[in-house]
């Protein structure tokens, strides 16, 4: 019996050194979960998502685009069918002058060097409308090409000192041009200021540009043409005439002939003030035409004596040669009256 109890004894050191059992182990950790098996993307979902880089990538580019059109950064190709010139005409049809044609060649040549400025057409979303570079514009249709533009937004008052400024800088509108450019701007509503600042003129020049515009019909003015040459006190002498006398019969006349209007511009407006400046020739007066059929030479019945006017405008040297003939006309008269008696 007191082995047995011994035995207990000895026994109870080496339970209690043993592992517990699995019944009376501590609760354990979870075992990590397998990670799920990632499956390959189809062909169908990596050509949407290229699909949604590409739609992204061009939506930046058009929003980008947008910006740089609407800041006026960007310089486009249009189509000339498509733009409308300005509602301010500056300019009289000078499309067969030399410094065009020279311009035209230029384009053909080396191409368009300097974009014109259009804004999008107010009335037509479509189209659009010129600021500057109407000859540049005519240049490029003529010779079939694209105009380069940059396209701007401009409200009508930008616009027509945007026109106005580049014609300034450029030098190349003549007075008469000026004058219309102005008058067409007054018509519209806009005020001197804006009309000072589109041409750069001095206020007081500025009355000077209005009332030529004013006196001179547009049909004659654009029957004679820009007349580079003729300055402005030719032109403001031209209306003052007219504003005395109004417009002859003859100037009508004069200006829907072939070759008054083959003429160049300047020559023109010497052959307008020639016959504006003529005296008003009575009901039996005569009137002489060369092979060309220009007046050249006008007699006219007063009552005690009788006035012969030779344009020497129309026929240069042609009253020398009739002083140099006169004497010998004296004789064949005289001889002519005794041989009558």
């Amino acid at each position: 019996m007191k082995r047995k109890v011994r035995l207990n004894e000895l026994l109870q050191p080496l339970e209690a050194a043993a592992p517990p059992t699995t019944a009376e182990a501590a609760p354990s950790l979870p075992l990590p979960t397998a990670a799920p098996e990632r499956r390959a993307a189809s062909g169908a979902v990596r050509a949407m998502g290229l699909d949604l880089e590409r739609l992204a990538t061009e939506a930046r580019r058009a929003q980008e685009l947008e910006r740089q059109t609407q800041s006026g950064e960007l310089v486009v190709e249009l189509e000339p069918a498509q733009i409308d010139p300005s509602f301010a005409h500056d300019r009289m049809a000078r499309t067969d002058d030399a410094d065009y044609r020279r311009l035209v060649d230029s384009i053909q040549a080396h191409g368009q060097q300097v974009p014109i400025l259009v804004r999008p057409h107010p009335a037509d979303a479509a189209r659009y409308q010129v600021a500057y570079g109407h000859r540049r514009l005519a240049a490029v249709a003529e010779i079939g090409r694209r105009i380069r533009a940059v396209v701007r937004p401009l409200s009508d008052v930008d616009l027509v000192i945007a026109q106005g400024k580049e014609n300034a800088e450029r030098r190349n509108l003549t007075f008469i041009e000026r004058a219309f450019f102005a008058a067409d701007l007054e018509a519209r509503g806009f005020d001197r200021t804006t009309l000072n600042t589109a041409l750069a003129a001095h206020p007081t020049e500025m009355v000077r540009y209005l009332a030529v515009a004013r006196s001179i019909p547009r049909w004659l003015a654009e029957a004679i043409g820009p007349a580079p040459k003729a300055g402005r006190p030719r032109w403001k002498e031209l209306a003052a005439l007219l504003e005395v006398s109004g417009v002859p019969n003859s100037l009508r006349v004069l200006v829907e002939r072939p070759d008054f209007r083959a003429a160049p511009s300047d020559r023109r407006f010497e052959r307008a003030l020639a016959t504006i400046r003529a005296p008003r020739l009575s009901p039996d007066a005569q009137t002489y035409l060369d092979r060309e059929g220009r007046v050249v030479a006008r007699l006219e019945p007063l009552a005690t004596s009788t006035r012969l006017t030779v344009l020497e405008t129309a026929k240069p040297g042609l009253s020398a040669f009739l002083a140099d003939r006169l004497p010998q006309l004296i004789v064949e008269f005289e001889e002519g009256a005794s041989d009558a008696v």
